[in-house]
């Protein structure tokens, strides 16, 4: 089991399965000049998964594959397919434009949960924000999971100037669609872009919501969720606001990252971590691995405020794709 000093027990990893993207989002990636990660400094398939074996073991029984774009990593689902041996609760965030051509073989290896990044519901709009011109793909890949009977987790960041005035549009979706939209503070990643004036909090964002929609009501919520979930009475799917900035749900992290590059990481906003790849390429073993592991997680600080103010030296931030969404 993996207990932090709080008490709380790690159950979620969230795995990063590479840096790369065919999308170019302001508030994740720069336009250009960006040092992607060579193929030899990933985690192998193997890397990875021994240490979700270990992970497993110690009582982790969700996994997320994020990137960059996961889809992006040439034989993915080989990875899933062993992955799926190992967790009850497989997860995937994507923008969903390589979707297509492997959904039925993650779907068949247990990969049931999709978050699709969408930012806009206008296809100019998208362009300005991902710089590609794809909009039609993440469409096409929402189509394609509601037909496979999936309840699908719509990603938006909201970008204050860029997008808030689609809130009201995003929630109308939910009438006659069984989706949930999910709107996210913005986050001081990718610096270099001027994304600091572009955070909307969620508390604005749940009183434009209401402005509409008075009615909304509060609806079922995990401990450990991310996100405060909300639905309007008669909808068929939901709204949620994840405080990725405030970071008001910190208190009940159950979370655990791991980068593209194989650093073990206990919070988002952690500059400080446990860097596997070495030690995987040294041979060792899983009950060695096990107890580093362990050691690691106990010295989980309380919340995100408090990681940031200890191990992050200055106010610019990697950019989100290095990390791992």
């Amino acid at each position: 089991m993996l207990l932090d000093n709080h008490g709380r027990q790690t159950t979620y990893l969230r795995l990063a399965v590479t840096d790369r993207c065919n999308l170019r989002c302001r508030y994740c990636m720069p336009a250009e000049g960006i040092n992607f990660a060579p193929r030899d400094e990933l985690l192998t398939f193997e890397e990875i998964t021994q240490t979700c074996v270990v992970l497993a073991s110690l009582g982790v029984n969700k996994v997320r594959l994020t990137g960059g774009e996961p889809l992006s990593r040439r034989g993915l689902p080989d990875l899933v397919d062993e992955l799926g041996k190992l967790f009850p609760t497989l997860s995937m965030t994507t923008n969903g434009i390589l979707l297509p051509a492997h959904l039925d073989r993650l779907l068949t290896a247990g990969l049931t949960n999709y978050n699709l990044s969408l930012d806009t519901l206008r296809p100019e709009r998208f362009f300005k924000i991902t710089r590609r011109d794809e909009f039609a793909g993440t469409w096409r890949a929402l189509e394609l999971l509601e037909a496979a009977g999936l309840r699908v987790k719509i990603n938006v960041v909201v970008l204050l100037g860029e997008n808030d005035d689609e809130l009201l549009d995003f929630v109308a979706l939910t009438e006659h669609r069984n989706v949930d939209v999910r709107f996210i503070e913005a986050m001081p990643f990718n610096d270099g872009d001027g994304n600091h004036h572009l955070y909307l909090s969620s508390a604005e964002m749940l009183q434009r919501i209401r402005s509409r929609y008075p009615t909304l009501v509060a609806d079922q919520n995990d401990v450990h969720a991310s996100a405060v979930r909300y639905k309007v009475p008669g909808f068929l799917g939901g709204v949620a606001v994840i405080p990725a900035y405030s970071r008001t749900l910190c208190g009940t992290c159950n979370r655990l990252r791991l980068t593209p590059k194989g650093t073990m990481l206990n919070c988002l906003y952690s500059t400080k971590g446990l860097e596997l790849r070495p030690l995987l390429r040294a041979g060792i073993g899983n009950d060695d691995l096990a107890e580093l592991i362990t050691q690691f997680v106990r010295g989980k600080h309380a919340t995100g405020h408090i990681t940031q103010r200890l191990e992050q030296s200055s106010s610019t931030f990697a950019s989100m794709t290095s990390i791992g969404g």
